[in-house]
């Protein structure tokens, strides 16, 4: 019994020890789980205030670039402010929130920070992205559009056409398809909207009846800018249409004579003035005329009135005229004073949205330089302060940054580029053994170094192998053939008149000893042979006798005395012609010289004339004059995209001859 008691209590110590261990082993189990546990709310820490610290200067980076950039607007920084603000509350809650949401606020911040990646990137372009795609630019304004493309590395080209439909400044139409892929797009040509045509063909229906009212309605809502008003007594129902001047297709400049009624009553000796103010010329226009008043017209600047609108008036509102007494000023509005500021240091963006502001039109023109970086402004044609009104056209000349030298294939091409360019250039000519006769030797600036502003490039162009010029004269023509042929010379042979033998050589074009092109024409005079002295002598005694015969005929001794006399004179000026005999000098030899005209040379010549035939005919002249022996036709042509005096076609710029004839056509 005792034993069995014994045995009892081992087991149950036994299990009592096993029921410890397992305490012991799930303790320790529970404390390594809330050690992983806490290592992974750690990790998360980390990771969370890694990102959170990234988000913040990615933030920060974004805020900065939207703020320096000249062409946001307002509502954009208002926009990128509360952004910022939103995530540096969210950063806040992330770091604070508990545990289990650390996992979504990461992937938040994560989202955030790809945004921000995005738009960093898109302002600075550090990777062109495959996914960037052309916008549509449609109907956006032009500020709007020059900030994207400037944010896109893109060459904006505008181009002004008028639209009835779009607003003005806002794009019409783009050259590349929206939505395509921005890859190896270099520049977008788009056109702006500059309002409705004034020279667009409508058709005009009969106003025959119209009232005043509706007259007026249809041409404000048809932009007609050419009406001519008239009143007339009539039998007609006052200010209704009684004549007009011609409907169907016209144009809106086109004049159109509309005649109204003033009734049978005829018109109020009485006048009580209305209110002109933000009435447009044609309406003002329109109540002088149907009340019977004289008036005219003056112009001023205003702020708060619309070009083109009654800003103020000499007579109040409400004041009672009589007809054809006092005259009545009113001023239209030119709209608001518009002075010019310091263009030069605009970016474009900014530029743009001035002139968008202030309804002005700019003319952009590029040209390379190589101390204004590629995109900033290198001249305006306004000076700072001046002052324009709405409308003016501004020429703004932007830098394509520095211009580096190509290579060319040919001498025409290196012209083409030059013109193009503004490229001053200056050429040689040397003799060469490797290069060919008009092939360039050399450029005094190496492929890919940068052309300063105003340098001149000295192109260095072969004669060709060098051959020396040998004395001909006296020569026969064989030996003169002959002695050529050895030198590599070409030649043509010229008869002149001369006392030496037929066929003897008597002058050269280029003198003996001289170094030329082997491909060099020599021009020799030959003689044609000595003249007849007999044939000389008998036409001269013919005329004597003659002479004779006449006195005889007279009946006079003494004339037949002086006639002897005569004779003899005659006789012994002969004898002294025959010995006194010199020849006649040979025809001079023309001698061609090489001129290189530029092609801004022509086109100066065209600066300042209204007409074509006044522009040709000074062409002509410079030319002419400053380039003796060269013959210059210059005509003008009809032809559709060409302004007045722009070149056409024919002789562009170049090298040529005083011994050639160019021909130049302009456009009318």
């Amino acid at each position: 019994m005792a034993k069995n008691i014994n045995s009892d209590d081992k087991m149950e110590k036994k299990n009592t020890i096993k029921k410890e261990d397992t305490d012991r082993i799930i303790s320790k189990d529970k404390v390594l789980d809330k050690k992983t546990t806490k290592n992974n709310n750690c990790n998360k820490s980390i990771l969370n205030i890694i990102f959170s610290c990234i988000v913040l200067i990615f933030a920060g980076i974004y805020f900065y670039l939207n703020i320096v950039d000249n062409s946001s607007s307002i509502n954009s920084i208002i926009n990128c402010s509360i952004l910022i603000i939103f995530t540096f509350i969210f950063v806040i809650v992330g770091l604070t929130t508990n545990n289990k949401n650390k996992i979504s606020s990461l992937f938040l911040m994560i989202l955030l920070l790809a945004y921000y990646s995005y738009d960093i990137n898109n302002n600075l372009n550090i990777f062109n992205s495959p996914i960037n795609t052309v916008e549509d630019l449609r109907g956006k304004s032009l500020t709007e559009a020059i900030k994207w493309a400037n944010k896109n590395n893109i060459n904006l080209d505008t181009d002004f056409e008028y639209s009835d439909m779009v607003e003005e400044y806002k794009i019409i139409s783009q050259d590349k398809d929206f939505d395509s892929s921005l890859k190896n797009v270099n520049s977008i040509k788009v056109s702006v909207s500059d309002g409705p045509s004034p020279y667009k063909e409508i058709i005009i229906p009969s106003m025959l009846t119209w009232d005043s009212e509706r007259v007026i309605n249809y041409v404000k809502k048809n932009y007609l800018n050419n009406v001519v008003i008239d009143f007339i007594e009539s039998d007609k129902l006052k200010d209704t249409v009684i004549e007009q001047s011609k409907s169907g297709n016209l144009k809106r400049d086109e004049e159109l004579k509309l005649t109204f009624s003033y009734g049978d009553e005829g018109n109020s000796n009485d006048v009580k003035l209305i209110d002109f103010t933000n009435k447009s010329k044609f309406e003002i226009e329109f109540y002088m005329k149907q009340h019977h008043l004289r008036y005219k017209f003056e112009y001023d600047f205003s702020n708060k009135i619309k070009k083109g609108f009654a800003c103020s008036q000499s007579i109040p509102a409400g004041e009672v005229v009589q007809v054809d007494d006092k005259e009545i000023v009113v001023t239209i509005s030119k709209g608001p004073k518009v002075k010019i500021p310091s263009l030069k240091n605009m970016s474009i963006t900014k530029l743009t949205e001035w002139a968008v502001k202030n309804r002005l039109k700019l003319e952009f023109i590029d040209k390379y330089d190589d101390s204004v970086k590629s995109g900033n402004v290198i001249n305006v044609d306004r000076e700072k302060g001046e002052i324009v009104e709405q409308g003016t056209v501004i020429k703004v000349t932007l830098s394509r940054g520095k211009l580096k030298m190509p290579s060319f294939k040919t001498i025409d091409d290196f012209y083409n580029w030059a013109d193009k360019y503004e490229i001053k250039y200056e050429v040689r000519h040397e003799f060469s053994q490797s290069v060919k006769a008009g092939e360039v030797i050399s450029y005094s600036i190496k492929k890919g170094q940068t052309i300063k502003n105003d340098e001149a490039i000295v192109v260095t162009i072969s004669d060709g192998e060098n051959c020396k010029v040998p004395d001909l004269k006296g020569l026969s023509k064989a030996d003169a053939i002959s002695k050529l042929k050895k030198a590599n010379l070409e030649y043509s042979f010229v008869y002149v008149s001369s006392d030496k033998a037929k066929d003897k050589v008597v002058n050269q074009s280029i003198s003996s000893g001289s170094e030329v092109s082997c491909t060099t024409t020599i021009t020799v005079n030959l003689s044609n042979g000595k003249s007849d002295e007999s044939t000389v002598n008998k036409r001269k005694n013919s005329n004597n006798s003659e002479s004779a015969n006449n006195n005889k005929d007279s009946g006079s001794k003494s004339n037949n005395s002086n006639t002897n006399n005569s004779n003899g004179s005659s006789s012994n000026n002969s004898s002294n012609n025959s010995s006194s005999k010199t020849p006649e000098p040979a025809a001079p030899v023309k001698t061609c010289e090489q001129y290189t005209i530029l092609k801004s040379r022509i086109s100066s010549a065209t600066d300042g004339f209204n007409s074509c035939s006044d522009a040709a005919a000074n062409v002509k002249k410079q030319l002419e004059s400053s380039y003796p022996g060269l013959t210059v036709n210059v005509s003008c042509r009809k032809a559709d995209g060409f302004n007045t005096n722009d070149f056409i076609d024919g002789f562009r710029s170049g090298t040529t001859t005083s011994c050639s004839t160019i021909s130049i056509v302009l456009a009318e």
